[in-house]
């Protein structure tokens, strides 16, 4: 089954993971596939909630579940760890992790609900038994917790935890790595943030860098690692390289064919190197004048028009109005 290539990022994240905790997660993933039960397909990999329960048995570590969501720092995630370190505010962050950060885990899914004073992040799990549940939660909250500490000054301000299982044995780790209120047997396995974290600065944000990264997010998401056409390949070398975009010849270079056998992929696909290249810069175009303060002449900069006029002319011919009324028309 194809999957996306955010998603193969946190894979790998999570194998390195395992490494750095002296565990071969060959073996994790050979024990969970061998662990399974008469019901499960033998064509299916083992879910997360399965590797997770096997590495714990191989440690012997109760509490590895949290060690592992400890050490999967944001940089581990390529573009979108630095989709989320250039976000503006946490409400931001959240958001972005809503859109892509799903993709991680398949088995499981965060949903947001609206609080009297904020908002309430609740996790539902499909699959696994009690305990691959509990281990699971345990991961993806060690997860979060870290990502916060690494984007604000005070992660856990006014941050409430309920867990819908009762409080483990090894409770103590809970109370060592996450500093605030937790309650269990709760109905739901959720996260309750005021209003005041979600307006938190992102000590490393800045809108211009996020624009880039966000739509890299897209593009990885949308594109599946398995049945990459050519022209989802070209639309992402463009997006990270965007700021000095390639040319067509430095584009067939970076995948190992001739201009020409490019043009006839394109072609072939229904589309050429001028459409896609357009399409990304409109793309970021209106992504700048919707989401930044940046002027018309600093968009056209980063977009490698010389002049602002030039890039006046292709915005307007891309969407049939100018800049200037879009972002009036796009603003909240």
């Amino acid at each position: 089954m194809a999957i996306n290539a955010l998603h193969a990022i946190a894979i790998q994240a999570f194998r390195d993971r395992l490494a750095s905790l002296g565990i071969n997660p060959l073996e994790v993933i050979d024990t969970a596939s061998r662990g399974r039960g008469a019901t499960a397909s033998a064509q299916s990999p083992p879910t997360a909630h399965e590797v997770l329960e096997s590495a714990v048995a191989i440690s012997g570590d109760t509490a590895l579940a949290i060690k592992i969501g400890n050490g999967l720092d944001l940089a581990g995630y390529g573009t979108y760890g630095f989709a989320l370190m250039s976000c503006s505010d946490m409400g931001a962050a959240l958001e972005l992790f809503l859109r892509y950060g799903q993709t991680f885990l398949q088995s499981c899914s965060w949903h947001q609900s609206v609080s009297k004073d904020g908002m309430i992040l609740r996790l539902q799990q499909n699959t696994g038994t009690s305990y691959q549940k509990m281990l699971v939660t345990e991961l993806a909250f060690s997860q979060m917790h870290l990502a916060c500490k690494l984007l604000v000054a005070r992660p856990a301000e006014g941050i409430r935890v309920h867990f819908s299982y009762p409080k483990p044995a090894h409770f103590g780790a809970y109370e060592q790595n996450w500093p605030l209120p937790m309650e269990f047997d709760q109905q739901h396995t959720q996260i309750i943030m005021p209003d005041r974290w979600l307006r938190q600065r992102v000590r490393t944000g800045d809108p211009t860098t996020n624009v880039l990264f966000s739509q890299q997010c897209e593009e990885l998401v949308s594109g599946m690692t398995e049945v990459d056409e050519t022209a989802a390949i070209v639309r992402r070398l463009l997006i990270h390289s965007a700021g000095n975009f390639l040319s067509i010849s430095e584009v067939a270079e970076q995948l190992h064919i001739t201009e020409r056998t490019l043009r006839r992929r394109l072609a072939a696909e229904g589309t050429d190197f001028r459409t896609i290249f357009d399409d990304i810069k409109n793309t970021l175009a209106r992504n700048y004048l919707r989401k930044t303060s940046l002027s018309v002449v600093e968009i056209a900069d980063l977009l490698n028009y010389s002049e602002a006029t030039n890039f006046h002319r292709a915005f307007q011919r891309w969407n049939s109005t100018t800049p200037a009324n879009y972002r009036q028309q796009a603003s909240p």
